[in-house]
């Protein structure tokens, strides 16, 4: 479904119940980033350019007392000084909404993206040289109910399919070809929660996930089933822990169009755990997770990601922040056994020059290490202009 034909239908859903006062506000956002990255494509051959990324964006939100939906459209263009071939103008669109009664809250989300699948291989392939374009359409409904003060049950479900556009596979300069595979998955997940004091929730969690993969060269199957423990702490009024500890097993089946039917099964342990603090002046966190994640290639990965981000108010006008991740991949069952590490490093000054506006320069430093032999890196220098505006505000 093209973004013409698809943004019509987010449309309606937020115009229902207009007759009810609302607060609407209507923003719109474009923050140009002008950067010079020496290794663009991370690869060995290594390509550098100048680039410009802008992606204008229009929002329109309704607020009742008990219920908000949002609309998001948008682009995200790219243009290059010499790799005219990774010029992009990618739309995206997006529709969300939640209504809450005394004791249930609903939700819903849609959207429709196309992304050069670089943009998004850090959660995905970890092949940051692909110049392919990804086209992601999703829908994810959700529904909590609170059965007592101390006691809530959720559910959440998720649809998702991505579809690759080779527009790399006949590059002559930059000679690049798309490997990645047409795929979906569908996720389902339940849980339970209880208060048990006022700083400590805890719970139960259960969940499943189908992966599909199919292309002229494999049609992949993945089940997987996990069920863990989660907990949520208040250290403190400015110090927050959530955590989840528990365990998967994973069915999988490969078909290739060349060799024999193989299948697998294993298990393993996912846990995540991620810690906030801030106070006037700081702000810090701190993620640390192992999980499934499907994979555009055709699999499924077990990813481990460590995560850490720092923001520091110097004066009313300068802050500083700084961001750094470590993950790993490698595949979740017998059938391969290639390990991925990928590094990413960016500290940032931002300059307020009034209340709306601002400069923000960066750097950023990144590498992919692959147990087959391929070991690359990058860096780069990013300036752009942050535009905070409050948007358009009225009532009916």
């Amino acid at each position: 479904m093209s973004m013409r034909k698809y943004i019509p239908l987010l449309l309606p859903c937020l115009l229902i119940n207009t007759a009810s006062a609302a607060e609407w506000i209507f923003n719109a956002q474009a923050d140009p980033k002008f950067k010079y990255d020496d290794n663009e494509l991370l690869r060995e051959d290594r390509l550098d350019d100048f680039s410009l990324n802008i992606d204008p964006t229009l929002s329109l939100t309704r607020s009742l007392e008990n219920s908000t939906s949002e609309v998001r459209l948008g682009y995200r263009i790219s243009r290059y000084q010499d790799l005219k071939e990774l010029d992009k103008e990618n739309p995206f669109a997006s529709f969300s909404t939640s209504y809450a009664t005394e004791r249930s809250t609903y939700g819903l989300s849609l959207n429709y993206a196309e992304r050069e699948s670089r943009d998004i291989a850090e959660e995905d392939t970890a092949d940051f040289s692909n110049t392919s374009t990804t086209i992601t359409k999703s829908i994810s409904p959700s529904y909590s109910y609170r059965l007592t003060e101390l006691d809530t049950i959720s559910s959440s479900f998720s649809y998702q399919t991505r579809k690759q556009s080779d527009s790399g596979s006949n590059n002559t300069i930059l000679g690049s070809s798309s490997n990645l595979t047409d795929n979906e998955t569908a996720s389902l997940n339940l849980a339970w929660q209880h208060q048990y004091t006022e700083r400590l929730n805890a719970g139960l969690s259960v969940s499943y996930v189908n992966y599909q993969a199919e292309s002229d060269r494999l049609d992949n199957k993945y089940d997987s089933y996990s069920l863990g423990l989660t907990s949520e702490y208040q250290l403190s009024e400015l110090w927050s822990v959530n955590g989840l500890l528990g365990a998967r097993y994973l069915d999988s089946e490969n078909n290739p169009a060349i060799g024999p039917q193989t299948s697998d099964q294993s298990s393993g342990l996912n846990y995540s755990i991620s810690t906030t603090r801030e106070d006037e002046l700081n702000s810090y966190t701190f993620s640390a997770s192992r999980s499934l994640t499907p994979s555009s290639e055709g699999d499924v990965n077990e990813q481990d990601a460590y995560k850490f981000s720092y923001r520091r108010n110097f004066t009313e006008k300068l802050s500083g922040s700084l961001s750094a991740s470590y993950r790993k991949y490698r595949s979740a069952d017998d059938l391969d056994s290639t390990e991925t590490k990928y590094i990413d490093f960016s500290p940032s000054l931002s300059w307020k020059l009034a209340e709306d506006w601002a400069l923000v320069f960066s750097y950023r430093y990144r590498s992919v290490d692959e147990s087959d032999g391929k070991d690359v890196d990058s860096n780069a220098l990013s300036f752009n202009i942050d535009y905070n505006w409050d948007g358009i505000r009225f009532s009916r």
